[in-house]
């Protein structure tokens, strides 16, 4: 199925498309924009789409553009991935110049959405829109953001802070539940489950984490029969500078894990229980990937130094049972749910 782009919007941008030399390609933007006859140039797609965002703060995107060429006029495979994720459109035109404008649009709108929509909304339609087939209007001038007016003189006191800082700087919430199995504290993979509140923002995630294991027997090495049961609950606090490629974030987490060990002797006469503290470093590289803007999936390999090493004895021998590793893995894996 193909989409038509609206005329009169169009027409405005292409008009800028004739207006003024291209100038050089700016570093938020990466387009890949084929040399086809009859059509603007990257640099004249560029240029017209750094005027629609001139006075923004835009953020990165990436548009891959392809286009055909047939009797009835042009097609346009449009590909555009931002940090909430990927779009992908399709045009037509018996016009390229319309389908240059339109792609500067849209990624002009990817890039700043706020500033450039209330542009686009701005712009008046003309009556016979219904009928003109992407005819080119006069052009327009993008209108230039307002200074700010600089402040009288000195104040005194902590004001409130201005409504016009990027909303894109603002952390989003993500809520993520996982499942992972691992060693440490006992010596065998134990299966767990947990559940995550993170705070994002493009280079780091912030993680704050509970989890519960269940229970994994260890059994002594010098008392056949002999063991303990050991049971983990834990909370754990996690930083992650984080490398996005589109879709894709890999991730390196680092953080501290606290929480209460309970063991319950096997194999005795009379099997008590305790109750330890816990407490681990952590270190886990992962990679996330984000097919949809509220959704992401990731599997990472956890790396955790015991900092509570806890032994238990039999109370009727003096033979140690078992000493708490002083190193674990876990492999892990789960989805997350991003509120924006």
């Amino acid at each position: 199925m193909s989409i038509r782009p609206c005329p009169w919007l169009a027409a405005l941008c292409a008009s800028l498309l004739g207006a003024g030399e291209a100038a050089a390609a700016p570093a938020w933007l990466e387009l890949r924009w084929p040399a086809v006859e009859g059509c603007p140039t990257r640099e004249e797609v560029e240029a017209t789409t750094m005027r629609l965002t001139g006075g923004e703060s835009p953020q990165p995107v990436a548009a891959e553009a392809q286009i055909t060429a047939d009797a009835a006029g042009f097609t346009l495979a449009l590909r555009v991935s931002d940090v909430g994720g990927v779009q992908e459109r399709t045009l037509q035109s018996p016009r390229c110049e319309a389908l240059a404008a339109a792609t500067a649009v849209i990624v002009a709108v990817a890039a700043a959405p706020i500033g450039v929509s209330a542009q686009v909304v701005a712009a008046p339609p003309p009556r016979d829109a219904l009928d003109v087939d992407l005819a080119p209007l006069p052009a327009a001038e993008v209108p230039a953001p307002a200074p700010t007016p600089a402040p009288a003189g000195p104040t005194m006191g902590m004001g409130p802070e201005s409504d016009a800082a990027p909303s894109r700087r603002r952390p989003g919430l993500a809520i993520g539940f996982g499942a992972a199995a691992g060693i440490g504290p006992t010596k065998r993979f134990v299966a767990g489950l947990s559940g995550t509140v993170s705070l994002l923002w493009r280079r780091v995630r912030l993680d704050l984490r509970g989890s519960g294991w269940f229970p994994g027997l260890a059994r002594a090495s010098e008392l056949p029969g002999i063991g303990v049961r050991l049971q983990l609950a834990a909370a754990a606090v996690r930083g992650c500078p984080r490398l996005v490629l589109r879709a894709l974030a890999l991730e390196l987490c680092a953080g501290l894990e606290l929480g209460a060990l309970l063991a319950e002797g096997a194999g005795l006469q009379e099997n008590s229980r305790s109750r330890g503290a816990w407490a681990a470093g952590l270190l886990a590289p992962g990679v996330r990937w984000q097919p949809l803007r509220w959704l992401s999936l990731g599997v990472e390999v956890e790396g955790l130094v015991t900092f509570t090493r806890r032994r238990y004895r039999a109370s009727d021998a003096e033979a140690l049972v078992y000493t708490v590793p002083p190193v674990g893995v876990r492999l892990g894996g789960g989805l997350a749910v991003h509120f924006f």
